[in-house]
């Protein structure tokens, strides 16, 4: 049997191509940019992403404004930063790596004997050649001390005795920044592809160019049965200023997906919502394997964890799945860079969005019109042992007195081994002949 169904565009392999090649062009354009949670380079990361999108909604939070417990720093940007051995040789520096200086360090110049750099070090033994990510510091600005990182050789291998270090920042009142894209549908019931924009390469740019791509191809259909919206983000806390400050969003979201690390990695994985049976977990998990990606399912407290832990928090309490590789073994370093990154990850990562999607779109509870079975053979709808013997049982029998009116496509596939494409294009001959009726999967209230 043929297609899932055209109601939704899913984009062709020259489709895929040009969105993969938009994409990678994206992910190079953004990646050097110093992407802290409240930077000038967050900033300017920003204003590129207007450009792709005119409609996009920038919205804007206040240094010093509190969401709970959060509070938005101040924007935070090295200007120059480097560390000089005793003869004025250069260990490392900013243009090395952007790494070299932790998130929101504080100023500082001046000789420091080598067991006082240690108390404002990151190194990582098991990844001895490479500058960290001290993200722990990106939400400890509230500190006021400074730090740096270097590759764990290079610093095992430092004399004893003094070094010169400068770190030169600069910090502004410039607010932090969320972007949304909301895509309309008939239904106010909405689906959240979620990527956080700080932070590197792989981690997370490839989540947001996925997000933007398959958003690109939802901006095509004009027919969408709900409503979709993208969030692009500082980790974390850009997600909890955005939710806490729109809690009518929260009432209208049946789902998040969230999109993270998906341009290199040892394999693809699901990450489960808190309800690893809820209709959306077994949407991604179909995605997933329609797309032809082998993947191994962990618990939502496995993996890595990201905003799907704002969404899922109890008084929220919005199922959130995510789609991730994992591990990567460049992950919060100076490794992690476009070059790492694998075109064909990216195509599959927009493939199993799409799919995700489309199976969205066009899932329905099917329900009989009449009490009275069907003469099927007279209709010619009566599936022949002749035709596959293998599924003659699953059509006859599994699929159609499984039809109940509470039982969606999604469940039908579960109940029966069959294919969505399979019921789908079966159950819509039934449909034409007047013997099925339709009736919207209605998420919001499913979940309640």
């Amino acid at each position: 049997m043929g297609s899932i169904s055209k109601k939704m565009i899913i984009p062709n392999n020259s489709e895929l191509e040009h969105s993969v090649n938009k994409a990678v062009a994206l992910l190079c354009e953004l990646s050097p940019l110093q992407r802290m949670i409240n930077s000038p380079g967050l900033d300017k990361a920003f204003e590129i992403i207007e450009r792709e999108f005119p409609n996009i909604a920038i919205h804007e939070y206040p240094v010093g404004s509190k969401c709970g417990d959060w509070e938005v720093p101040s924007s935070w940007e090295v200007k120059s930063a480097y560390m000089k051995d005793s003869n004025g040789k250069v260990v490392a520096s900013i243009d090395e790596s952007p790494l070299f200086v932790s998130p929101f360090s504080e100023p500082i110049e001046g000789w420091f004997l080598k067991e006082e750099i240690e108390n404002n070090l990151t190194t990582d033994k098991t990844r001895p050649d490479v500058f960290i990510l001290e993200h722990r510091n990106a939400y400890n600005f509230q500190l006021n001390q400074w730090g740096i990182t270097l590759p764990y050789n290079r610093w095992a291998n430092l004399k004893d005795g003094k070094y010169f270090i400068k770190i030169d920042v600069e910090r502004a009142k410039s607010p932090m920044k969320v972007a949304e894209l909301f895509l309309p549908g008939d239904s106010e019931e909405t689906l959240c592809l979620c990527a956080h924009i700080d932070e590197l390469c792989n981690d997370d740019l490839s989540g947001c160019v996925t997000a933007m791509e398959t958003m690109r191809m939802l901006e095509k259909s004009k027919n969408r049965k709900y409503s979709y919206q993208m969030l692009l983000s500082p980790e974390l806390i850009g997600t909890i200023f955005y939710l806490g400050n729109n809690p009518n969003k929260i009432k209208n979201t049946f789902g998040m997906i969230n999109i993270e690390m998906v341009g290199a990695g040892e394999s693809w994985n699901l990450k489960h919502s808190l309800n690893p049976e809820s209709l959306l977990d077994n949407i991604l998990k179909m995605s997933l394997d329609l797309s032809g990606v082998e993947n191994k399912e962990i618990g939502f407290f496995e993996g890595y964890g990201n905003d799907e832990r704002v969404y899922s928090w109890p008084p929220v309490s919005i199922p959130s799945v995510s789609l991730q590789k994992y591990p990567f073994f460049e992950y919060h370093s100076s490794l992690d860079t476009p070059e790492i990154i694998d075109p064909e990850s990216l195509k599959k990562a927009i493939l199993i969005c799409s799919n995700l999607i489309n199976i969205i779109e066009n899932n329905y509870v099917p329900f009989y019109t009449d009490n009275i079975p069907p003469y099927l053979s007279k209709r010619n709808l009566y599936f022949d042992r002749s035709k596959d013997a293998n599924n003659h049982d699953k059509f006859n029998n599994q699929l159609l007195f499984n039809i109940d009116g509470r039982n969606n496509i999604v469940d039908l596939c579960k109940l029966t081994g069959l294919t969505f494409s399979n019921i789908v294009e079966y159950l819509g001959l039934f449909y034409q002949n007047g013997i099925l009726g339709k009736r919207k999967v209605s998420w919001i209230d499913d979940e309640i």
